[in-house]
């Protein structure tokens, strides 16, 4: 298991269907250095199987107290009895579960590189967490432990930071259906310093099988990152697609989702301002009336 950098936040997509994150200029800035994978004629349909976990169960389950408010199918909760607060809230749509510590996740001030765990310890604090804790998925499989969140401090003008310390590290999880990668879960135990756990982020349907259903050739599915069917698009000097991959495509926590549909992920490098950056594009793998 590797040890990579992430800044910021744990959402992996933000965006509803077709592509998320393309180039919006057409066919002249991607270049492709990848082979067209050969798929199936069709792959199974999944529907989303209801949640029925509650905002008061998951406070019991983290021992939690406090009383549980609800805005705009948002539950959430704030345990002022504890030093420092937590913070739970658990969305109706999609019974995804996000759980923080916030003055431990990103403290205001720091001056000595906290205590991680490494990657084998780290490992076994989450699985240990989500077993004590009842949040544990049997379909769940750790793919990454990674920094979260970077304290840094810069002085003016500077083009480094001064100094840099990594606050958290983040145990994300991932899965599979009938083989294929899911896109757009966020599974991760967050550890802070001395191995404690100071956050979890869930976004993880519930689902079972629904039927088959018809794909598309990748080509088409190309074409239409060409033409930019995008929803959010990125500005980009260049993009080179180095990978397709067919998986399936679960929606962000707040968003209502019904069924699991397949896409095709194009991943690759992109150019923006002179800067190389990671590249994604999701693109639908529907056949046309299915």
């Amino acid at each position: 298991m590797t040890r990579g950098l992430l800044i910021g936040a744990l959402a992996l997509a933000v965006g509803c269907i077709l592509v998320l994150n393309p180039l919006n200029a057409g066919a002249g800035r991607f270049s492709l250095t990848a082979e067209f994978p050969e798929v199936p004629d069709s792959c199974t349909l999944y529907r989303v199987v209801p949640a029925t976990l509650t905002a008061g169960e998951v406070a019991n389950r983290l021992g939690l107290s406090g009383e549980v408010s609800e805005r705009s199918g948002e539950f959430y909760l704030i345990d002022t009895t504890k030093d420092p607060e937590e913070r739970l809230t658990v969305y109706a749509d999609s019974g995804a579960v996000a759980y923080h510590i916030p003055d431990r996740e990103l403290p205001a001030e720091m001056t000595r590189q906290p205590d991680l765990p490494a990657d084998a310890e780290a490992e076994a604090i989450a699985l240990a967490f989500l077993e004590k804790t009842g949040m544990a998925s049997s379909d769940a499989r750790v793919v990454e432990i990674a920094v979260n969140q970077r304290h840094e401090v810069w002085s003016s003008g500077g083009g480094e930071p001064e100094v840099s310390y990594d606050v958290t590290l983040a145990v994300r999880f991932g899965r599979s259906l009938d083989g294929l990668p899911v896109y757009g879960d966020e599974f991760a135990v967050i550890l802070g310093a001395g191995g404690d756990v100071v956050g979890l982020v869930k976004t993880w349907r519930e689902v079972e099988p629904a039927g088959d259903f018809a794909l598309r050739p990748p080509e088409e599915a190309y074409a239409d990152l060409l033409a930019s069917r995008t929803i959010g698009p990125a500005a980009y000097d260049r993009v080179t697609i180095e990978s397709i991959t067919l998986g399936y495509w679960m929606e962000p926590r707040g968003v209502v989702q019904d069924t699991v549909r397949p896409v095709y992920a194009f991943t690759g490098t992109a150019v923006r301002d002179g800067a190389l950056e990671p590249y994604v594009g999701y693109v639908s793998a529907a056949r046309d009336g299915t």
